[in-house]
Formats: C-alpha cells, structure tokens, sequence
C-alpha cells in the first residue's frame, strides 16, 4: 500500500477525521492531499503523525515509498504549491506546503530555500494566531547557521519572536527581543525596510507594556519617512500607524489622529485589502483606547469588517467583534457590546490585548446588569491577565474600575 492508503487506513482505525489528525498543524486539506497521494510526507510529519496514532514512528516512515532522485522538478513543483496556498491566503494549507518544501529543500542541501519556506511557515502559523507553532519555528531558523551570517535574517527571526511573545503576553520577553533584532539589523542602511520594521516592533511592544514615553523616544525618528527619498508609500503609512498607536496611548489625541491620517493615505484596499483592514482596526482599537468613540471610529470598523470580509481569518474577525463591542460599550450600550462578545469563536485563540478587553468588558456589562459575582470574576481576571504579562498600569486601571462600580 501506499503511504497515503495507509495513512487513511490508520486515521479511519482510530475514528479520526482529517482534521483531527492534522491537530492544528496540517489542514485538513492537506492530510486529503497526503491520502490521496498527491503529496508525500517529509520525515517530520511521518514522527508527527505516528505520535497521534500511536503508532511506532519507524512504521510509518516505513510506508513512504522513496523513488529515485529527479532533477529539481518535485521541489519546483512543491515550490508552486506553497505559493499558490499563500497567494489564495490559505495559511492552514501554506503551512503545510511550507513544511514540505523546507524537507525537500534540505535533503537536497539547499540552505536558501530551506531557510525561505521554514520562515513562510512560521508566517502563516502567525496568521493563523497559533504563535506557539510560529515560535517552534522561529526558533529552529535562529538556530541555523545562515541565519547568524546575514544581519538581515538575523533580525527578521528575532522580530517575528518578538511578534509571537507579544501575542501570548509575554511583554517582558518580547521587548528583550525586540531590543535585540533592533541591534542585529544596526549594521543595515538606516532606511532599510527590515532595520525599520524591527523599529516598529519594538515600540508596539513597549507601547503594550505601558513604556509609552520610551515607546515615543524610539517612534520619534519615524515621523518623517516621508521626507526620505525613495521610501515606499507602504512603509511610510506602517510608520504612521506605528507612531500614531503611540501618540493615541499617551494621550495625545491629536498626533494619533493626524498620523493615522497620514497611514491612511499610504495604507489603501487597492494595494493591500489586508493590511488596509488590519490598519482599520488597529486605529479603531487606538482611538477606543483614547476614549474616542464618534463616527470616524465607526468608519474605521466598517472598512475592517469589508476588508476581513475578503481577506480575513476567523481570530481577525473576532478581534474585529470585540473592538465593535468596545465601541457599544463607550457608548453606553452594553447589552449590545455583550451580544457581540458572545458571537466570539473560539476566545481561547486571541491575543494578548483582545483576551484582556474581552475580560474587562464582560465585567462591565455583569456590572449593569447587577451581577456582582461574574462582575468581579471578569474583572479579576483581566487585571491578572495584565498583571501576569508585566503591565501593572493597565491592571491598576482595570481594578480601580471595579471599586468605581461598588460591588
């Protein structure tokens, strides 16, 4: 038998379904395509999917069936398969594709390919919101030898790690990596997208903790890219959603607005429809945060929601949810800010800022409605949350606002 007949003989013995089996790492699509014999496992994935089995992994890496080595051809076409995935935003899917033509690349010693498609990989599971499979990966690319000779790579992987411990709540962790992609990519041109980049992130991440005048001391050389021959337009509107974040969190309502502006100029749906929702909402969250809730804020969620209509993944639109219900909530409509809240998939699978919103603005409408035990019990468990991922402030806010409500 073939190894995709006996990988669906083994997966039906145990009343698995394809998902099941890929166990959030492979789609379910992409087991179908192993089934079916349209894709052949790396050594990886045979270990992986003997451990969910149960089996001995040394069976299953008995059932791939290797043939004579060919030219290049089955890595060019596993090449066009993780791309295709991507294009089409298929992240489930590139991530396994990805995989895949990482194991190609390396049992034929190709570093450069290895290295590519091992960081697409840890890019989609970013997309997916699973940073503890992105950190897995990250991980193994900072390890390999190509990665400490070129600055540029050196950097991108300390920054994506960043962006992973940022997600989960570790803030301590994630501005230690920050810091440091910023000194490997201090050798870079000034201007260079990858030494700016590693600037952006590392004033979210300060910015998240509550280091807001330290965050404005390293957004300040970014105000002025427009200035800066040659820049792209996309880099200079990340910058001002970058800087703009900041000002709104110092409370300086007027910077926020003007370099959101100046984002928005830069940041457009004929580009990117992705990146222009994700800097919607991003803008939306900051002006909520500032205690903004007029329409501009609604026109910044209405063009997310469009946006993440087309090019969105369910964690998106449930981010999206909660930053609607923190608009019904300043408004002082809470009994519709808790129907959103409840339309949340999956809340396990948000991220740091949102799972502590989410918590916050349950023990505000338990609060209204004169709940008191699930009132305190939410708002409890967003000051740890806060509290948990170093960011005292926040978690001192949270908890003044439940003595403010005399429960």
């Amino acid at each position: 038998m073939a190894f995709g007949d006996e990988l669906r003989s083994a997966r039906t013995a145990r009343k698995l379904t394809q998902s099941e089996l890929g166990a959030g790492r492979y789609s379910a699509s992409y087991v179908s395509l192993l089934e079916s014999g349209q894709r052949q496992p790396s050594r990886e994935m045979a270990w992986r999917f003997a451990d969910l089995l149960k089996l001995n992994p040394q069976t299953v890496l008995g059932w791939i069936r290797t043939g004579p080595t060919d030219d290049g051809g089955a890595l060019a076409a596993a090449l066009q398969h993780a791309q295709n995935a991507w294009d089409l935003k298929d992240y489930a899917l590139a991530a396994s594709e990805s995989e895949y033509v990482a194991s190609l690349a390396r049992e034929q010693s190709n570093s450069a390919i290895w290295w590519h498609f091992t960081n697409l990989q840890a890019e989609a599971y970013s997309a997916l919101r699973r940073p503890d499979l992105a950190e897995e990966t990250l991980t193994e690319l900072l390890a390999h030898p190509l990665t400490g000779e070129w600055p540029e790579l050196e950097a991108t992987v300390l920054s994506a790690l960043s962006v992973a411990k940022r997600a989960t709540g570790a803030l301590d962790e994630a501005i230690t990596l920050a810091r440091s992609a910023v000194a490997a990519a201090s050798t870079l041109p000034d201007h260079s997208v990858t030494r700016l980049k590693c600037g952006f992130i590392l004033v979210a991440a300060l910015s998240v903790r509550g280091d807001y005048e330290e965050a404005w001391e390293e957004a300040l050389p970014l105000t002025d890219l427009s200035t800066v021959p040659g820049m792209s337009s996309p880099t200079i509107g990340r910058a001002g959603w970058v800087v703009g974040n900041i000002a709104f969190r110092r409370g300086d309502v007027e910077t926020g607005l003007a370099q959101h502006a100046i984002a928005a100029q830069h940041l457009t749906p004929h580009t990117d429809v992705g990146l222009w929702a994700h800097f919607n909402r991003a803008s939306a969250s900051a002006r909520l945060l500032a205690g903004l809730s007029d329409d501009a804020v609604e026109q910044c969620l209405a063009n997310a929601d469009l946006g993440f209509r087309i090019a969105g993944t369910d964690s998106e639109r449930s981010e999206l949810l909660l930053a609607w219900a923190h608009l019904h909530s300043l408004r002082g409509d809470l009994g519709a800010a808790y129907a959103l809240i409840e339309q949340v998939k999956d809340p396990e699978d948000l991220e740091f800022e949102s799972a502590g919103l989410r918590e916050r603005l349950l023990g505000q409408y338990h609060a209204s409605v004169d709940a008191p035990a699930p009132a305190r019990r939410h708002y409890l468990r967003a000051a740890k949350h806060y509290s948990d991922a170093g960011d005292p402030e926040t978690a001192s806010e949270v908890l003044n606002e439940l003595l403010d409500t005399s429960l």
